[in-house]
């Protein structure tokens, strides 16, 4: 549990920590006008208020278990992505959902998790690769089901007009994708050249 520490500081306790507190979600939750108004923590906070306790449950599921893995093989990385995806989410839901006044939820940065953990075990020399095509192709089927039903898959809500945003989730995959690739260019920018062979006259 040692690894997942600033990730539970930053986003798991306090989701659980607003399922028990109902009356202060209105002040975190992510709300257009609010943010308009210059509340821009909510870009943040608003992944920590969900809808009902399924919605909370399967979220956490899933960033715990693919959090926990992405840590233990890649130290720290959690930790920034979930940072610098959150406000990334926010704002992509803001720019094309524009009739969406009000979201909150954890699964898109929980399906961005589990994306950039199967393309960093994708790309890993010593693991098999097929599994993680499978892990990949699973998300995109979701996200196919997700665009035929505005009611998730598995969780449920306590209230009919609270409906699926499938912008998070593909903002949430856009954010792991673009986070690997920044790290791969980043090995490859300080990856000492190798020796250079040739003839000497």
């Amino acid at each position: 549990m040692k690894v997942l520490r600033v990730p539970l500081l930053l986003f798991v306790l306090p989701a659980v920590m607003m399922a028990f507190a109902a009356a202060r979600q209105d002040q975190l939750v992510l709300d257009r006008p609010a943010l308009a108004a210059g509340q821009l923590w909510r870009l943040w906070s608003g992944h920590w208020v969900h809808f009902s306790h399924s919605h909370l449950f399967w979220n956490l599921t899933v960033l715990v278990l693919a959090g926990s893995w992405l840590e233990s093989v890649r130290p720290g990385l959690l930790a920034r992505h979930i940072l610098l995806a959150a406000p990334c989410i926010s704002l992509a839901i803001l720019a094309c959902e524009p009739g969406l006044q009000v979201y909150g939820g954890l699964s898109g940065l929980a399906t961005g998790v589990v994306v950039l953990l199967a393309v960093e075990q994708f790309t890993a020399a010593e693991t098999r690769r097929w599994p993680w095509i499978g892990v990949l192709a699973m998300v995109f089927l979701k996200a196919l089901v997700d665009l035929q039903h505005t009611t998730p898959l598995l969780a449920t809500f306590n209230a009919p007009s609270v409906r699926t945003s499938t912008t998070a989730h593909a903002a949430g995959a856009l954010c792991a994708l673009l986070h690997h690739a920044g790290l791969r260019f980043q090995h490859l920018k300080m990856k000492p050249p190798g020796p250079v062979t040739g003839s000497r006259r």
